[in-house]
């Protein structure tokens, strides 16, 4: 079943525009792309420029098109909900003051609220984007802005009803409370993710039909984005989102069913786009022999999509800042299509044999 469409029917609310946003950036057979924290980029020396979880993580995934933000609720102290992954504020946060590194552990539950937004900025190499930790409020707005859907990961019951007030049904809760969920439903009729560890599908199909109205699963776990796994939750009528984001393992997911990918760097947002660069060749590899992709040259923001068709057993690496390395196999032709977003980077990457291998490929690069 394509993807994307499991989505589009399991909503039926005329004020639910999650349906026509999916609609509209979900190429056929390609997951939903959510931006997992945000589109949070770095520079090459591995300082943040677009911080994760901040109001700027929200307008770049506009810009690139993503139409899902997954973010993450925190209390402090004093009980004000601001959106931050880590339980401590030193990853990802500097000094005010000075803009020096936070050298004793902070927690975010330990600060009042005012300490927290006085004495604290986020992480940039842009001056301009040194701001304080955002609220959940000004987050919800600017996703309300953008027209982009906020994925809650959030166990506080009251960032649920917040979500409600501003954005009505168009936001997902995405947790591995099941209690917490069900709160969430009874609060909105949203699209519900949950995390159920490790289960069965009969069992985790269960516990979503006793969440009840639009639900689906969320795993980091890979036993559980099996085909056979996800067709089971499927043909229930409950989407999977997969988490795979610390490792490129997307390509089981754009062959196994899976609905929504959540992750730090995977695009396909294609859908009326023109590519900027493209290449397209046919290889012929012996065991151990490589290609070098050419120069695709793109500006700032970029992002590219590979196509390729083989049978045999090849590794594609695809350099950012990091390395990203997929080990592909097919034993009669077959196809995986990959996509990433990039920032001050020239797309390119290499592949190479590890046995004879006869490759058709195509990649398009997309200046955003």
């Amino acid at each position: 079943m394509i993807a994307g469409l499991i989505l589009l029917q399991a909503c039926s609310s005329s004020d639910n525009y999650v349906r026509d946003r999916f609609a509209q950036t979900a190429p056929e057979g390609i997951p939903v792309a959510a931006a997992h924290r945000g589109c949070w980029l770095r520079e090459p020396d591995g300082e943040y420029f677009i911080p994760e979880n901040s109001t700027y993580g929200i307008d770049m995934a506009a810009r690139f098109g993503y139409p899902v933000v997954e973010m993450d609720v925190k209390y402090t102290l004093d009980q004000k909900m601001v959106v931050m992954h880590d339980g401590t504020i030193n990853r990802t946060m500097r000094n005010a003051s000075d803009y020096s590194k936070i050298e004793n552990p902070t927690r975010v539950d330990a600060l009042l609220f005012d300490d927290l937004r006085s004495n604290y900025v986020l992480e940039s190499s842009d001056p301009a984007k040194r701001t304080p930790i955002p609220t959940l409020e000004e987050m919800l707005l600017t996703c309300r802005k953008t027209g982009i859907i906020p994925m809650l990961h959030s166990k506080v019951l009251e960032s649920y009803e917040l979500a409600h007030k501003i954005l009505g049904d168009n936001w997902i809760a995405f947790e591995e409370n099941f209690s917490a969920l069900r709160v969430a439903r009874k609060i909105s009729d949203c699209l519900v993710l949950w995390d159920p560890g490790h289960m069965s599908a009969a069992a985790t199909i269960a516990g979503l039909d006793a969440i009840g109205g639009w639900t689906g699963m969320s795993t980091m776990n890979y036993d559980m984005q099996d085909a056979a796994f996800i067709d089971s939750l499927q043909t229930a009528g409950h989407p999977c989102q997969s988490s795979i984001f610390p490792t490129p393992h997307e390509c089981r997911s754009l062959h196994d069913g899976v609905a929504i990918e959540l992750s730090d760097f995977f695009w396909h947002q294609t859908v009326g786009r023109t590519p900027s660069a493209s290449v397209s060749e046919k290889l012929n590899l012996v065991a151990g022999e490589s290609w070098q992709s050419p120069s695709l040259e793109a500006g700032e923001f970029s992002a590219m999509t590979i196509h390729l068709v083989f049978s045999g057993t090849l590794e594609l690496r695809v350099k950012d800042h990091i390395l990203r390395v997929y080990s592909l196999h097919h034993d009669t032709p077959g196809e995986e299509v990959v996509g990433f977003r990039f920032y001050k980077t020239v797309p390119s990457f290499v592949i190479v044999a590890a046995e004879d291998c006869i490759v058709s490929l195509k990649a398009e690069v997309f200046d955003l």
